[in-house]
């Protein structure tokens, strides 16, 4: 769906934990967030380790930043039409009302999200959503074709459309084996993109690129994983 219609965007499903150590020469700590479980991964390898909480207490960390990948969140533009202006869309996602409401502002877009508060959320120095770490690196892509970027985590694919810095499209949902492409073939679709030429950007090496082939042509690795995007946003 366009941006103007991105309204109401939660997918009940799995969260993640994962970790990672900042290139910075400070001792920071990025975590991607779930529900008890955390995995650290090497910017090198890209291959991701499960690790337990105590990781957060093996190193005196001087900055830890978490990164949320929850399906509480809203897209919308920076100046809303009318006919919303005086809608409460928060209520409309059945949020808890105890969940802490965050906006962030990529461009002219706003991102709003919600997360509960514990023992971590108030030990970390910056909550993000992933969302924005990714909207903030891809709009910054100054091209004048459509391009789709697809990450996997697991069992969830995100999916962002761009258009000469614009975001025509962003969202997340669960899918079993591979039954993704489904997600990929409606977006298509729905944007009447070419399966020829419209290419497909992965933000890391975790689907098979000759499985999507037999869908799409133009498929390729985007110059940075998301883990190198993740620890280039937090310096």
């Amino acid at each position: 769906m366009a941006l103007e219609q991105v309204l109401l965007l939660p997918v009940i499903g799995n969260k993640f934990f994962y970790l990672t150590l900042s290139t910075s020469k400070k001792l920071v700590l990025n975590l991607i967030k779930s529900k008890d479980s955390f995995y650290s991964f090497s910017s090198k390898s890209f291959k991701l380790k499960k690790e337990n909480t105590s990781v957060l207490s093996k190193k005196n960390w001087d900055k830890i930043n978490l990164i949320d990948t929850n399906n509480d969140f809203l897209l919308l533009p920076s100046k809303l039409p009318d006919f919303l202006k005086n809608i409460d869309i928060d209520k409309t996602i059945g949020i808890n009302s105890k969940s802490i409401k965050k906006v962030e502002k990529v461009n002219n877009i706003g991102l709003s999200f919600f997360y509960s508060e514990n023992s971590l959320t108030k030990k970390a120095n910056n909550i993000n959503h992933i969302g924005k770490i990714i909207l903030n690196e891809l709009l910054k892509n100054k091209l004048k074709s459509k391009e789709l970027y697809v990450l996997t985590i697991h069992n969830k694919i995100f999916m962002c459309l761009v258009e000469n810095n614009k975001l025509l499209f962003y969202n997340q949902f669960e899918f079993k084996g591979s039954n993704y492409i489904k997600y990929i073939i409606l977006l298509f679709d729905e944007y009447k993109l070419d399966r020829n030429k419209t290419t497909i950007n992965l933000l890391n090496e975790s689907l098979n690129k000759e499985e999507l082939k037999k869908f799409f042509s133009n498929i390729y690795l985007y110059k940075k994983s998301i883990f190198e995007i993740i620890d280039e946003y937090y310096g």
